[in-house]
């Protein structure tokens, strides 16, 4: 073969390698509240095993630390210098009927210093979903619950649409994605990507094999059958009471292919999951993308009645008969109600926002100029129309 293109071969599998290997990025640091604060190593032999709640405060990548909003206080009082971030888990459902042995819920060994076992917690309920344990803790970022050895499917958002990717951060140099690994890997792939609204890939999917990922941390687990009902504690042989490392990798938008002219057909998340993962959380940078609607509705459980309400239907206080109004009204801090009187808030031109002092997250107004429910995300995105799709 023609030495000249035996070079070009071989310089073209090298830059394939080198995309694939190195456009996500493993932090060379963590920072936790494990026991106050906790931060991780290079040095397997010098980890500290986290035993207790562990939430994600920063992470390292770069050279430049993130904070993850969590606490950026605890990083200031423990000396580190960081870029103020904001990041919370992706609201995650898992749905599935597995009752394999090694499908597992992972709670940490001690909570609150409080050991959890057999006679301490001998079950989880069943009334929490799987998914609450991608999403629990500070802003969802706790690293110390998770699901073991999910079968392969889709994670499942409970929102189904993105509703904007910032495009000032598509080219910048701060992680938008962080996903976890914190199991055992195995050689299978997770693949991650962004769809459009027929589930196309928008841009190009990563395909990850965390067992090429180098540890960030250990953690020390109690493991529960998470296919049983309720969740019965493992005290089987290499379970509970054992330690697992903890592996975290950091995407920007454009490690996906996402650019300034298809971001706005990206409109969801998706992780396919390889059938032996194990999650803590994946989560997005909220300077970065926004959702709009972060849970589902409560259906079940005991609802309070509603205590304050206006009416002009002159059955206000009635606690008789059909009408107990606004108390039939449940789970509500105030309800409105008239056939002929619409609700009508605040009327604010485009221009007229600049006016709004202090704005806070989720206030809203009625665009006047551009005909529209206003809401405000945050500082970075500032007021969104609210007219896209949101939960069902």
């Amino acid at each position: 073969m023609n030495k000249n293109f035996n070079e070009k071969v071989c310089l073209i599998l090298t830059f394939f390698f080198c995309s694939l290997m190195y456009s996500q990025l493993r932090p060379s640091v963590i920072y936790g509240d494990y026991n106050t604060y906790w931060t991780s190593q290079n040095n397997s032999a010098t980890y500290v095993t986290a035993q207790d709640t562990n939430n994600l405060l920063g992470f390292t990548v770069g050279g430049v630390t993130y904070s993850t909003g969590v606490n950026n206080a605890r990083l200031t009082a423990n000396g580190v210098s960081f870029v103020n971030e904001s990041y919370r888990s992706f609201p995650t459902s898992i749905n599935t009927t597995s009752t394999a042995t090694n499908f597992l819920i992972g709670i940490p060994r001690y909570v609150n210093g409080v050991l959890q076992d057999q006679t301490n917690t001998p079950s989880l309920s069943c009334s929490i979903s799987l998914g609450y344990y991608l999403r629990d803790g500070i802003n969802g970022l706790d690293l110390s619950t998770a699901v073991f050895n999910i079968p392969k499917q889709e994670l499942t958002f409970l929102v189904n649409v993105l509703a904007d990717i910032n495009p000032n951060c598509i080219t910048d140099d701060i992680p938008d994605i962080i996903v976890t690994q914190v199991g055992a890997p195995s050689s299978s792939f997770d693949v991650f990507k962004f769809t459009d609204a027929n589930g196309n890939t928008v841009g190009v999917q990563k395909d990850v094999n965390f067992s090429s990922v180098s540890p960030s941390g250990k953690a020390l687990w109690s493991f529960y059958y998470a296919g049983n009902c309720p969740h019965d504690y493992n005290s089987g042989s290499g379970f509970s009471g054992t330690t697992r490392d903890v592996r975290i990798l950091t995407f920007k938008l454009s490690d996906f292919g996402i650019t300034s002219t298809n971001y706005t057909s990206a409109v969801r998340f998706v992780q396919v999951l390889s059938g032996d993962s194990d999650v803590a959380f994946s989560a997005y940078s909220t300077n970065s993308l926004s959702l709009y609607c972060l849970e589902n509705a409560m259906t079940s459980g005991t609802t309070s009645d509603t205590k304050m309400g206006i009416t002009s239907l002159a059955r206000a206080g009635s606690e008789t008969g059909s009408d107990n109004w606004p108390m039939v009204r449940k789970g509500g801090y105030i309800a409105l109600e008239s056939n002929k009187k619409p609700f009508v808030i605040s009327r604010v031109s485009t221009a007229g926002l600049a006016n709004i002092t202090n704005p806070v997250e989720g206030m809203m107004v009625y665009d006047t100029t551009e005909n529209c429910l206003k809401v405000y995300v945050n500082a970075a995105i500032g007021w969104k129309c609210f007219n896209k799709k949101t939960c069902p």
